[in-house]
């Protein structure tokens, strides 16, 4: 193992310096003495890791000779001959060559100069990290770094600033749209501009197409006018067995009946509503009469950033129909208070009461909208819950003090750290919410216990994992073997 490590070094430093590798793994005599010699900062790090080796200066000429160099090659780098040029802080090729024949990791200090690489400046000869470049394209009109599109959206999505729910309704698609044909439900309630078909079969054959009048009539040949508007598609079949009876004696509910007919609608007719409150584009909009609050929500852009998602009101007459939240639909699939909207309905978007931010490791982080009295739990679940690497060891909620309880300047914020046996089944505890609060979730650790790493001239260099009682030959069997070239 010192040989190939010896090796390495002397093959790391030509290949650091940016040499063609035109030698098969290690450099010849010559080209390492002139590495050295035009190299300090290779040679102080060389000088520090045959240093901390623990090798006699003897040794260390034995292996020269053996691998085939000058046996005086590093002897002043052996002992004590002053202090070494002046190193600089090896480039990104350096940092990754040396990681990739074993001699070092992104942990190393002697390559880092105790700074993280993602810390250090990228000039002067600092490191770069060239994995952050291949991540985010070089501008190559400035020294800027520019991200895509997609990853600046993942990173405000990440950061849990993008308000959720609010995409929905800046899509350019005609989502929320009911079909201006039909069909309609037993609940439809008809009005003027509706067009009807009317159909009899039997002992009579024939079709009607009926149009709903600005008074909510139809008129049915030989049968009459009929007031409809109003009137369920249920209620009008009823009114329809007592109207078309009179008229066709075949008419009638049941088994015995001669003369059938069905009625449907064939043409919506569109309603006046309005949208005002905090949405992207207040006003009047005209939709079809199949058409929900959403729908309406739709066309005027939905919310503003301003506008809450979760008290939405629909007023009919001067007082309160439903009230919407959109989180229902969007999280339970519950679409039961988008009431069906009629001619001249107001869907009023009040400003939001309360928000909370939720980062880390739940599926979508987010900024979420809060009603009184909701709980921990409740944000949690509405965030999709925890992640595989969530620590679930502790949540930590960061909180704006309320005004009277502000003792002193800079002393508006507090931290809360939560802390329950009931977090490793995935399940908050119930603890309430504020308004300004940041619910933080954080990840797992990520060192990796219990594995080894048998790096060299092996079949399958790389990490392993350790097994008690486990020995150098069986670290060695589990990387594959030696290779044949191997200098053993």
């Amino acid at each position: 193992m010192i040989r190939f490590r010896l090796g390495s070094l002397l093959a790391a430093a030509v290949l650091c310096a940016g040499a063609r590798p035109v030698f098969a793994q290690r450099p010849t005599p010559a080209q390492a003495q002139e590495l050295l010699r035009t190299r300090p900062d290779l040679v102080a790090q060389l000088r520090q890791r045959l240093t901390s080796s623990g090798l006699t200066p003897d040794q260390v000429r034995a292996r020269l000779r053996a691998e085939g160099y000058p046996e005086n090659l590093l002897d002043a780098y052996l002992v004590d001959a002053g202090p070494a040029s002046t190193a600089t802080v090896p480039n990104a090729a350096v940092l990754d060559a040396a990681r990739a024949l074993g001699i070092t990791d992104s942990t190393d200090a002697v390559f880092t100069s105790g700074q993280p690489r993602s810390t250090l400046p990228a000039t002067g000869g600092a490191v770069l990290d060239t994995a952050a470049l291949r991540r985010t394209p070089r501008d190559t009109t400035s020294d800027t770094l520019v991200t895509s599109r997609a990853e600046q959206e993942r990173a405000a999505r990440d950061s849990g600033f993008t308000i959720f729910g609010l995409n929905v309704f800046q899509g350019a698609t005609s989502q929320f749209d009911a079909n201006a044909a039909g069909p309609v439900d037993a609940n439809y309630r008809l009005g003027p501009g509706d067009r009807l078909v009317l159909i009899l079969t039997g002992d009579v054959e024939v079709a009607h197409t009926l149009d709903v009048t600005r008074e909510g009539f139809v008129v049915i040949p030989q049968v009459g006018q009929l007031y409809v508007a109003n009137l369920t598609m249920s209620e009008l079949e009823d009114l329809l067995y007592s109207r078309l009876g009179r008229v066709y004696s075949g008419v009638r509910r049941g088994a015995g009946a001669t003369t059938r007919f069905s009625v449907s609608v064939a043409r919506l007719r569109s309603n006046q509503v309005f949208v005002v409150g905090d949405v992207v584009n207040p006003g009047s909009y005209r939709v079809s009469s199949a058409g929900t609050a959403l729908t309406a929500l739709y066309a005027a852009g939905g919310p503003t950033t301003n506008g809450s998602l979760r008290a939405i009101e629909i007023r009919r007459g001067g007082a309160v129909l439903s009230t919407l939240d959109v989180y229902d639909y969007l999280l339970r699939g519950d679409a039961s208070h988008d009431v069906r909207l009629g001619n001249s309905d107001i869907v009023f978007v009040p400003p939001y009461r309360a928000r909370v931010r939720v980062v880390g490791e739940v599926l979508r982080p987010a900024t979420y909208e809060i009603k009184s009295g909701e709980t921990l739990a409740d944000i949690v679940r509405a965030a999709g819950g925890f992640t595989a690497e969530a620590g679930r060891r502790k949540i930590q909620i960061e909180r704006i003090l309320p005004a009277t309880e502000r003792t002193a300047p800079g002393r508006d914020r507090v931290v809360i750290d939560v802390t329950s046996d009931v977090l490793k089944d995935g399940a908050p505890p119930t603890i309430a919410l504020e308004g300004g609060d940041v619910v933080r979730v954080f990840p797992i650790a990520e060192r990796v216990r219990n594995r080894i790493a048998v790096n060299g001239n092996v079949w399958s260099a790389g990490a392993q994992g350790f097994k008690p009682g486990m020995t150098l030959a069986d670290a060695i069997r589990a990387a594959g073997g030696v290779k044949p070239d191997t200098y053993l």
